[in-house]
């Protein structure tokens, strides 16, 4: 199979079982959350800070730098050991810290939710051997039975059973459980890699990449995660409301580019130096991810009330500001991902970290004026932030040659302009009689029938070449082109 097979092939398993995750999540998390209320979910989320930022330290970055790896299996070995080390390390930790987080928030429900939340640490160096060896080999279809899989099982399964039989916030725990070990077993089941324990302290090839891939993980996590932090000073139904907003806000964009980071880093890695392809790469991910997450935030920052208490439910409805105020931010989150991936994976990680820098030191400062005032301002602290580290990754990548400001333009203005049309308040202008739910809909018919003008009317500004070659790959996509009297010449060679 050639690699183009390969990586079209992964982009339909990918987003295959993207769709099947996004269905799974919304029905549990929308249920469970529902059933619990902020406090509970807000006691769980406490869990979810410390294991996000204390999952990358176990890691060292060997999820990733084991991709450009040669995978030989003593050093496969040693990257696994200190993996284990550093998960036995943070578990006693944080079992040990849980004591002083339960006294200092004087809520004793999260102590113990933190305490059973440490043997997890474990089970982080299994997982990333077995999955880093399924991105190395473009086994794509593959790792979406390991992760959609078992996410479908934990919380639809799991989750909502338990949640069904009262067990509170420890639904969410033993979902949790349920998702990690099961990536683990359907991981190990298709590398069939034997994990052995040697000397972590020996010398490894991949330790290298691992700690400059881990360096910016890190940075990532204080990224997305400090304004997290911030409010969880604020109490457990602050948390709550402020993780109801981040759910509704960051999943549709972190399921999106989560499965592509993955695949563009693979494969740019593939291609190595070859800058052509790795430009049309690029230039076909940017396109393919601002159609999809610039017009769908446009229209959840005008309908952000409605979304939370469609639902949510009506003591959710603190999170709508909070959900408008972070979606802007959102659309520079899912560029930012993509930029960075094929940035990291061509050598540009100092410039990566220096973008991540300069969107941490902006979100601390905005972090500081916005906490003292509402939840809703550390939102878009949040979003200020991070368009700032989108707009310093683009720059990045016309400055070192990758593409030029032409094709970056051409490859973001028919996205920029479908958000235009998403945001207006049609339903406001066209009020017609009948429930809050009728008005949505209205809205949804009314702002496809404008995309769908614009489109038509304005074909050359909004397809660009990477689009347009993207839809070249299938018969759907032609048949689009040639209603549209689109011709875009595939002037390229082949991946």
């Amino acid at each position: 199979m050639t690699l183009t097979s390969k990586v079209f092939a992964a982009i339909k398993s990918n987003y295959l079982g993207t769709l099947v995750r996004v269905g799974a999540q919304l029905v549990a998390q929308v249920f469970i959350m529902r059933e619990l209320g902020p406090d509970l979910v807000g006691a769980f989320g406490y869990v979810s800070l410390l294991n996000g930022v204390l999952a990358l330290v176990v890691d060292q970055g060997f999820g990733w730098s084991l991709i450009q790896s040669s995978f030989a299996e003593q050093e496969v070995a040693i990257a696994y050991s200190r993996m284990m080390l550093a998960g036995l390390l943070c578990g006693v930790g944080v079992f040990i810290c849980s004591f002083p987080l339960e006294i200092w928030l004087a809520n004793p429900l999260v102590g113990q939710v933190v305490r059973y939340s440490a043997p997890a640490y474990l089970l982080i160096g299994p997982y990333a051997a077995s999955h880093a060896r399924l991105r190395r080999d473009l086994r794509f279809r593959e790792l979406q039975y390991a992760t959609t899989g078992a996410y479908v099982i934990a919380y639809p399964g799991v989750g909502l059973v338990l949640a069904w039989c009262g067990f509170g916030v420890w639904s969410l725990l033993g979902a949790w459980y349920t998702q990690a070990l099961l990536q683990i077993l359907i991981g190990q089941y298709y590398v069939k890699y034997s994990l052995r324990l040697v000397n972590p302290f020996a010398t490894c090839a991949a330790g290298a990449l691992g700690r400059q891939v881990a360096g910016i993980n890190v940075l990532n996590w204080a990224v997305d995660n400090a304004s997290g932090v911030v409010v969880g000073g604020m109490g457990a139904g602050a948390l709550g409301n402020f993780n109801a907003a981040s759910v509704l806000a960051r999943q549709p964009a972190l399921q999106l580019v989560q499965t592509l980071q993955v695949l563009l880093f693979s494969t740019a890695s593939a291609l190595e130096r070859d800058e052509a392809k790795i430009r049309r790469l690029y230039l076909t991910a940017l396109s393919m991810i601002g159609f999809a997450v610039a017009p769908l935030y446009a229209y959840v920052w005008a309908h952000a009330d409605f979304l939370v208490s469609f639902v949510f439910g009506h003591k959710w409805l603190a999170a709508g500001a909070v959900l408008a105020a972070l979606s802007p931010g959102m659309v520079a989150m899912a560029l930012s991902t993509v930029t960075s991936s094929v940035l990291t994976a061509t050598g540009h990680q100092r410039e990566v970290v220096r973008s991540q820098a300069l969107c941490l030191a902006l979100m601390l400062v905005g972090l500081f004026v916005a906490h003292s005032h509402t939840v809703n301002a550390i939102g878009w602290a949040v979003s200020v932030a991070y368009l700032a580290r989108c707009a310093q990754q683009l720059l990045v990548v016309v400055r070192v040659g990758a593409i030029s400001r032409a094709d970056m333009w051409a490859s973001l203005r028919g996205p920029a302009l479908l958000a235009v049309a998403a945001a207006l308040p049609l339903s406001t202008w066209f009020r017609l009689p009948g429930s809050n739910l009728q008005q949505e809909l209205v809205s949804v018919v009314l702002t496809l029938i404008l995309v769908f003008v614009l489109v038509v009317l304005f074909p050359r500004w909004v397809v660009s070449p990477a689009s347009a070659e993207l839809l070249e790959r299938s018969a759907t996509g032609r048949r689009l082109l040639a209603r549209l009297r689109l011709v875009h010449p595939s002037q390229h060679g082949n991946l």
